[in-house]
C-alpha cells in the first residue's frame, strides 16, 4: 500500500513540474507559425490593401470586447512585438513598416531619417542603387499620405513625400489625399518611380478640396491631374477615383485618344460627376467590379452615370451600390441619416442595354423598389440595411416589397440572394429566426437561396426521435450553408478582431 502511494506522489509531482515548466518556458514554435500569429493579430483590411472586401463575404458577430479591430489599435500591437525579443523584431518588423501613414512635415521627417538610417549596405561591392533597396523601406507595401496639417503645401514636404517613395522600392498601394494644388513636376516624378514597377497595383488619388469644390455638379475647378497621369501607371489592378478631380473635362482636347489602363479589374467611384466623367474618359478594358458610393445623388447626376455605363457597363460582371451616406461614415447602413437620403435608382443598373454581363448586384434595401426590370444573366442578388422589422410578411415595408419583387420569373439564371451584414444569430429579435426561415422557404420554392450576412441558410430541422409518442416543437436551427466553388467561398481579407497574440498561441500549443 505504501509503496502505490509513493508512485501516485510521484506521479502528481512530475504533472505538476511539467506545469510549471510549461507556464514559464516560452513555446517553441517554428517562426513561420510565429509570423502568421503576428499577422492575423495586426490585419487591417484598409492597411493590406485597397481593394474593397467583397459584400458576400461571411461576416461574424464581434464577441470581443475589444471590438474589430482598428490601424491605431493594430500599431499598438505591433509596437509590442517588436520589444519582446531580437527573434521576435526579427519577424515582426517587414509587418510594422507594412503600412506608413504620413499625416503631416514633422511625422514624415522622422520617416524619412529613419527609412534612410536603417540603409545598411551588406556587400562591400555592392552598387549605390542596390543599397537603396535595404533598410526598412523594403518591406512598405502601403503609403499613405494626407496634407491636412499645417505646412503640407509647401515645397519641401513634398521633396521628403518624393525621398520617403525612394526609400519603398516594393510599394504597392498609394493612396494620396491632397488638398493643395500639385506642381507638375511633382506628379512626374511620381511618374518615374512607379510607371514601370510591375508590383505597383492600387491607386487611391484625392484631390478634392471641401474649400473649392462645393458644387460637384457646375463647378470649374481644376486640378493638375489628369487621365494620362492615371494612366502612366500601367499595371494597376486597383483604381480608387471616388474623390479624384483632374482637369475640367469640358475643356478637354478632342482629339486626344483615350488613355488605357489595361489591368485594372476593380474601380471604385463615387456620384460626383468629376469622379464618373474621369472614369468614362478611360479605356479600361479588363474592368470587373464597380463599387459606387453615393455621398450626394441628384437627378442631374444621371446623365453622367448614363454615359459611364455605355462606355464600360458591358464589361462589369459586380456592381456594388453602397448605402447613401457621407464618404467617410463608419455608422451601419440602418441608420435613420442612411435611409431617408436619395437613393439612385437601382433599375438603371439592371438594364440590359447598359450591363449585359452583370452577374451579381448589391443594392440597400431603401432604394426605390425595382419595377420593370429583369435580367437574364444575374446570378447573385445583395441587400443592404435589412432589419428584422422588415422581414414580417404581413406588415408592409419596403424591405418586403424589394423582396416579393425578386422571383425567377424576372431573373431567371438568379442563384442567391443574401442579406449583407445582417446577422440572424445575432439579432436581438425573438422572432428573426423564423421570419428569415418563412422567407427561406419562399425563395426555395422558386429555386433561389436565401441566406444572411453570416452566409447560412436558415431552415427547420427535426428533432431526434427519442419519443414518438411525445410531441415536441420544432425549433429552428443553422443548417451551414454549403460553399459555392463560384464565388461564395470566403476571401483571405475579410475583418478580423482584436485577438492577443497569448489567445493564439494558447490555442496552438495547447494545455
Amino acid at each position: 500500500m505504501l509503496k502505490v502511494y509513493s508512485i501516485f506522489v510521484d506521479v502528481l509531482q512530475l504533472q505538476i513540474s511539467s506545469k510549471e515548466d510549461h507556464s514559464t518556458q516560452p513555446v517553441n514554435l517554428p517562426p513561420e507559425i510565429w509570423h502568421e500569429i503576428f499577422q492575423f493579430a495586426t490585419y487591417v483590411h484598409s492597411s493590406a490593401s485597397i481593394k474593397p472586401l467583397d459584400p458576400f463575404s461571411p461576416r461574424r458577430a464581434i464577441t470581443n470586447a475589444m471590438g474589430t479591430n482598428s490601424y491605431s489599435m493594430s500599431m499598438r500591437t505591433k509596437r509590442s512585438l517588436v520589444l519582446v525579443s531580437r527573434s521576435w523584431r526579427q519577424l515582426s518588423m517587414p509587418i510594422f513598416y507594412e503600412h506608413i501613414v504620413i499625416r503631416s512635415p514633422s511625422r514624415a521627417a522622422k520617416t524619412l531619417q529613419v527609412l534612410e538610417g536603417s540603409k545598411r549596405i551588406m556587400d562591400p561591392t555592392m552598387s549605390h542603387t542596390e543599397s537603396e533597396r535595404l533598410g526598412y523601406g523594403q518591406w512598405t507595401r502601403h503609403l499613405e499620405i494626407h496634407t491636412y496639417a499645417r505646412g503640407s503645401k509647401e515645397i519641401e514636404f513634398l521633396k521628403t513625400i518624393f525621398r520617403i517613395m525612394r526609400c519603398c522600392p516594393n510599394l504597392r498601394f498609394l493612396s494620396g489625399i491632397w488638398i493643395h494644388q500639385l506642381p507638375l513636376e511633382f506628379l512626374a516624378v511620381i511618374t518615374q518611380l512607379y510607371a514601370s514597377s510591375e508590383l505597383f497595383s492600387g491607386l487611391y488619388w484625392n484631390d478634392l478640396n471641401p474649400k473649392d469644390f462645393t458644387d460637384a455638379a457646375s463647378s470649374t475647378f481644376s486640378t493638375t491631374s489628369s487621365p494620362e497621369f492615371l494612366a502612366s501607371f500601367q499595371s494597376l489592378r486597383i483604381l480608387d477615383l471616388r474623390h479624384f478631380v483632374g482637369g475640367d473635362p469640358v475643356h478637354r482636347d478632342p482629339s486626344l485618344s483615350s488613355p488605357t489602363l489595361p489591368h485594372v479589374q476593380d474601380l471604385v467611384l463615387s456620384t460626383y460627376p468629376r469622379s464618373m466623367q474621369a472614369a468614362t474618359i478611360l479605356n479600361l478594358p479588363s474592368l470587373r467590379n464597380l463599387t459606387l458610393r453615393t455621398p450626394d445623388w441628384k437627378t442631374g447626376h444621371e446623365p453622367v452615370l448614363k454615359e459611364f455605363l455605355k462606355r464600360h457597363g458591358s464589361s462589369l460582371l459586380m456592381i456594388d451600390l453602397l448605402s447613401p451616406s457621407p464618404d467617410n461614415e463608419p455608422d451601419p447602413d440602418t441608420t435613420i441619416s442612411r435611409r431617408t437620403a436619395t437613393h439612385i435608382n437601382p433599375d438603371i443598373f439592371v438594364r440590359e442595354d447598359l450591363c449585359p454581363n452583370l452577374d451579381t448586384f448589391v443594392y440597400p434595401i431603401t432604394s426605390p423598389q425595382m419595377t420593370s426590370s429583369s435580367h437574364p444573366k444575374l446570378r447573385r442578388i445583395g441587400l443592404r440595411g435589412v432589419r428584422s422589422d422588415g422581414l414580417y410578411p404581413d406588415k408592409p415595408s419596403g424591405t418586403k416589397d424589394h423582396l416579393m419583387s425578386i422571383t425567377s420569373e424576372r431573373y431567371s439564371n438568379l442563384e442567391l440572394v443574401q442579406t449583407i451584414s445582417f446577422l440572424v444569430d445575432s439579432d436581438g429579435d425573438s422572432l428573426s429566426k423564423d421570419l428569415f426561415i418563412w422567407w427561406t422557404e419562399r425563395f426555395e420554392a422558386d429555386g433561389i437561396d436565401f441566406r444572411d450576412g453570416e452566409g447560412v441558410l436558415w431552415a427547420y430541422t427535426e428533432p431526434a426521435e427519442q419519443s414518438k409518442a411525445q410531441t415536441t416543437e420544432v425549433e429552428p436551427q443553422v443548417v451551414e450553408a454549403k460553399q459555392n466553388a463560384e464565388g461564395l467561398n470566403p476571401p483571405k481579407d475579410v475583418e478580423t478582431t482584436v485577438i492577443t497574440v497569448a489567445d493564439i498561441v494558447d490555442s496552438v500549443s495547447g494545455p
